[in-house]
């Protein structure tokens, strides 16, 4: 479920400004990091594009609701363990997703840029920065929070349907590996 969340939340991240890449290959790059193309926009025109497009509340949102479908995983798994948790317990429990769900925001905006200036030239820029300014561009940014909570949402629930099927067929596979061991192992009768 966590790696299907990071997953989900990766794919976020690019949504606004349709990026091809993850954070974590950008820092990859960044490491070892190409020229940028001739015609790359500078960082400051990243950072209006950022700033135009609200990548940094997207982001934020993208996080906390990352966070609380992990939260939410982690308490179903727990009370499958202790099907009567304390309060005690249960606030313990989230803050262990309090604490290794903060994600440095900035260190990602910036890991974001220069992944921006590998794949979209000056050009590009400035064509986005004009439609983002645009009435449309305004609409898509006003609604792109409650969609990204909404997906993320309606995708956490294929997972847990997904997960509860795939159990379901873990288990019978494991039972039939047993009642053939068994088989096996039986004393035949004379």
């Amino acid at each position: 479920m966590r790696k299907a969340c990071f997953m989900l939340f990766a794919m976020l991240l690019s949504l606004p400004l349709y990026g091809q890449q993850s954070v974590a290959e950008a820092s990859a790059r960044a490491k070892g990091s190409p020229a940028l193309p001739q015609d790359a926009a500078t960082q400051a025109e990243i950072n209006t594009l950022i700033e135009l497009t609200q990548t940094r509340k997207t982001m934020a949102v993208a996080l906390e609701s990352t966070k609380q479908i992990m939260k939410q995983a982690a308490e179903e798994n727990f009370r499958k363990r202790v099907p009567n948790p304390t309060a005690k317990q249960l606030e313990a429990l989230n803050g262990i997703y309090d604490d290794i769900a903060d994600m440095p925001l900035d260190e990602m905006v910036n890991a974001v840029i220069s992944i921006y200036q590998h794949h979209f030239s000056k050009t590009d820029v400035e064509e986005m920065i004009r439609f983002y300014s645009s009435p449309l561009g305004q609409k898509l940014l006003r609604e792109m929070p409650q969609i990204l909570q909404e997906s993320m949402q309606a995708g956490a629930e294929i997972q847990r349907k997904r997960m509860d099927e795939l159990n379901t067929k873990i288990e019978a596979r494991i039972q039939q590996m047993l009642d053939t061991t068994d088989e096996n192992h039986a004393t035949p009768k004379k």
